[in-house]
């Protein structure tokens, strides 16, 4: 059963040669010392040593329950097995730790992650890391494969132990190393929350200072705000978004300001910030739309027909099939405004008479034209051909009521 452990010691040996000649090259390759090829060559090593490592765990874990240390004084097996088996994962930590010191440390990475623990520690690391797996790799072949008498006897072990002691500074600043990073990623954390605290409680002032006076972009940022300073918040920043969404319902100079803002633009750019929030208000705020805001929307509705031109496929240009996903999200906020399109041609239709069917197939030439197959583009259509239905059904209703 224990021969076929043969198999990983060949490989871990033959990848560990390998991961030693890399961590202990006097300089980096030619043409790769530069800081991106530096990283690359720390990315190879990383994998060469998995490489190595992972066949020697198994290795001797399956030497461990083969009964190759059964040169220990514990009698009982299972003793002896529970024993070695963790003293295995004490020495692979050990080994990994010493791996990563000596790759970090290698002229072939430029890297000097642990020069603050001094030349000595790091160099008997780097020696544990390279050279020592391969002792290793030799000794568990020898009590692998070694007939009876030889196997007890007390040089080899004598060799072996010596060498797993050089492990003992690369387990050391491994651990070190590591209880740096946690305490790093914890002062990091805490930073951030304090940070989204105060973030936080701005945005709760802020919201609160608000009056109806107040400019309607300002009350729309809250009232269409999807995004959170973190998942804690969620919360309250949803009953804000729901507030604005009443206040704004309320708000006695709502159609003459939708109105204005929806024709708004950026003195400097093609951006137009207040005209997106208020057309998405138009179909998410609990009012009656008027006939004064046709001609504004069919100005937005364009706007927003070129922004998605300009943001998608020109003529000519193709897509690969297979990556149409990524098409899709390059779509970006033009989807969350087609979706207040249908929303906001079915309400004027509803309240004010208003056929903006012409302003839906603009945007749906633009959505399949720029994004051709996407879903959303695709979703898009079929829901245009359906609000259509609807909004000729409810005109139809009208001019028989008038």
């Amino acid at each position: 059963m224990k021969y076929p452990l043969n198999l990983p010691l060949v490989l871990a040996a033959l990848v560990q040669t390998y991961f030693a000649y890399l961590a202990l090259m006097p300089e980096p390759w030619p043409n790769w010392g530069d800081g991106p090829s530096r990283g690359a060559m720390a990315f190879i090593m990383i994998e060469v040593a998995l490489w190595s490592w992972l066949p020697l765990l198994v290795a001797a874990v399956g030497a461990v329950f083969t009964d190759a240390f059964d040169w220990l004084p514990v009698v009982h097996r299972g003793r002896r097995r529970v024993a070695m088996f963790a003293a295995t994962l004490i020495v692979a930590a050990a080994i990994a730790a010493s791996m990563v010191v000596a790759l970090s440390d290698s002229a072939a990475t430029g890297g000097h992650d642990f020069a603050q623990y001094g030349t000595l520690p790091v160099l008997i690391a780097t020696i544990g890391g390279t050279i020592v797996p391969l002792i290793v790799i030799a000794w568990l072949f020898w009590l692998i494969n070694a007939p009876l008498p030889l196997r007890h006897a007390a040089w080899p072990r004598r060799i072996a132990l010596v060498a797993l002691a050089l492990t003992v500074p690369g387990g050391i600043l491994g651990a070190d190393q590591l209880r740096e990073e946690i305490g790093a990623e914890r002062g990091l954390a805490a930073g951030y929350k304090l940070e989204e605290d105060r973030n936080e409680a701005e945005n709760a002032a802020h919201f609160a200072s608000l009056t109806d006076a107040s400019p309607l972009h300002t009350w729309g940022g809250y009232a269409t705000n999807t995004s959170y300073y973190a998942a804690r918040f969620h919360l309250a920043e949803d009953e804000m978004r729901e507030a604005a969404l009443r206040r704004l319902a309320a708000r006695p100079t709502l159609d003459a300001d939708l109105a204005k803002d929806l024709v708004s633009k950026n003195l400097y750019d093609s951006l137009a910030p207040d005209s997106d929030i208020a057309f998405l208000l138009v179909a998410r705020v609990q009012f009656t739309p008027s006939a004064a805001l046709e001609a504004p929307l069919r100005a937005a509705m364009s706007r927003i027909a070129a922004e998605i031109r300009k943001n998608g496929l020109k003529p000519g240009d193709t897509w690969p099939d297979d990556d149409i996903d990524t098409l899709d999200s390059y779509i970006g906020r033009g989807a969350e405004q087609l979706a207040a399109s249908l929303v906001i041609a079915t309400r004027m239709a509803d309240s004010a008479g208003v056929d903006l069917r012409d302003g839906l197939r603009e945007l749906e030439s633009a959505a399949t034209e720029a994004f051709p197959k996407t879903k959303t583009a695709e979703t898009y259509r079929r829901d245009v051909a359906a609000t259509e239905h609807k909004i000729e059904a409810m005109l139809s209703a009208r001019r028989k009521t008038n």
